[in-house]
């Protein structure tokens, strides 16, 4: 009985150390993906240039804002105490004003960011799946969000991942564009 039950053990040891040989795990960092990427540098270029122009007209509501709490702040002894409180509710408004108009702002980032990076993250996620499937791998990990405290860098394939998104990316552009590579 003794024996049996030793044999089995040993059976499974061997079995679980053979299955353990077999597993091959990867992690990638998403995020450096998609900033050294092609296509994630490109959708970062088209957000800047769609919102240069609105950030310019924050920055200067926001100068504005300072020359006039200046402005309230150097004619505060000499106003009246009315003078005074239409200056400072017209300086709230342009406050109110101010953050609304960031607020906006924000929402519009985030919304095109959204556009921008879904068809990147859908065909980052397929780059990752032909890879893995293509080079064996039992399973790929993000290295920010699997709550992965330690791995070896020896297992990380980031840099190939922007290799093949980047291959990906630009076979997709061509045949967008009717050219052959």
């Amino acid at each position: 009985m003794m024996k049996k039950i030793t044999l089995a053990l040993i059976s499974i040891l061997c079995f679980s150390s053979f299955a353990l040989a077999q597993t091959k795990l990867a992690i990638i960092d998403m995020k450096e993906v998609i900033s050294k990427s092609e296509p994630g540098q490109k959708a970062m270029e088209e957000l800047k240039k769609k919102f240069d122009k609105m950030k310019q007209g924050l920055d200067q509501k926001k100068q504005e804002l300072q020359a006039l709490r200046e402005e309230l702040q150097k004619q505060s002894l000499v106003l009246s105490q009315e003078a005074k409180q239409d200056k400072e509710l017209e300086f709230k408004r342009k406050v109110r004003d101010f953050q609304d108009m960031f607020q906006n702002y924000r929402r519009k980032i985030r919304m095109e960011e959204k556009k921008l990076s879904d068809p990147i993250i859908e065909q980052l996620v397929q780059v990752i799946k032909e890879y893995g499937k293509k080079h064996k791998y039992t399973a790929i990990f993000d290295t920010k969000s699997s709550g992965l405290l330690y791995a070896d860098d020896a297992i990380d394939i980031t840099k190939e991942i922007i290799v093949e998104l980047n291959r990906a990316w630009r076979t997709k552009q061509n045949s967008k564009t009717g050219k052959k590579k």
